[in-house]
């Protein structure tokens, strides 16, 4: 790590990255945590999104770490095993996906979520803003990518509780799903579990103010 860190103090590449791109601003951490160094964050707290370089001392890669809310993941295109590889797709890569995260770009989606007609769901329409102190965070009209091959298209968030409700879409099994996290742990949940988006709309009239209420119950505790 020490070889890492000196390399790092001495890129040419951080001290010339921009103050601000796309209304995220950049925060040179330059920190250890755990097994990784952090090197850069850009930052849009308002839109409770974020973009974080670092190396992972476990698996000697440079790599990066998207934040999206309560919603967080390693962005595999950005994988690298040196400092020169990181620059370089930092360089063809960052600003690109800095706009998608500050405007959603719906042919940024993949087309099994376009097919199964997410994008214009007019249920979407219907959710409410807010239940039992939850607020509508991510809406269908503008989904999130997440891990292996699913997005999230419903996101009900508590950020001071650290808790939230999210529907999501796998496009490998060609199904929605659902997660709780209270407090940062998740917690799966087969309430929302459908092959269709009418089975969906279904699961939500039924299900979703109950289970948004028994989370606050359960916080509560």
């Amino acid at each position: 790590m020490k070889k890492i860190i000196e390399q790092v103090t001495a890129w040419e590449f951080l001290k010339k990255m921009p103050p601000e791109i796309f209304g995220f601003t950049l925060i040179n951490e330059l920190m250890t945590c755990g097994s990784q160094y952090r090197i850069f964050t850009y930052n849009n707290q308002q839109a409770r999104r974020s973009f974080t370089g670092l190396y992972d001392e476990a698996t000697k890669d440079f790599l990066v770490r998207v934040v999206i809310g309560l919603t967080e993941y390693c962005d595999i295109s950005f994988f690298t095993p040196d400092l020169a590889a990181f620059e370089k797709v930092l360089t063809e890569r960052m600003e690109k996906v800095l706009q998608q995260l500050a405007v959603f770009d719906p042919a940024s989606v993949c087309t099994q979520i376009t097919g199964k007609k997410v994008l214009e769901w007019p249920y979407a329409t219907k959710l409410p803003e807010k239940v039992a102190g939850f607020t509508l965070f991510i809406t269908p009209d503008k989904p999130i990518k997440a891990l292996n091959g699913s997005y999230v298209i419903i996101d009900y968030s508590d950020f001071a509780a650290e808790s939230n409700l999210t529907v999501n879409y796998n496009i490998f099994r060609d199904d929605f799903f659902s997660e709780i996290r209270l407090k940062r742990v998740p917690i799966m949940t087969t309430a929302f579990d459908a092959k269709t988006l009418p089975d969906l709309e279904i699961r939500l009239n039924d299900n979703l103010i109950q289970i948004l209420e028994n989370i606050r119950l359960k916080l509560a505790e």
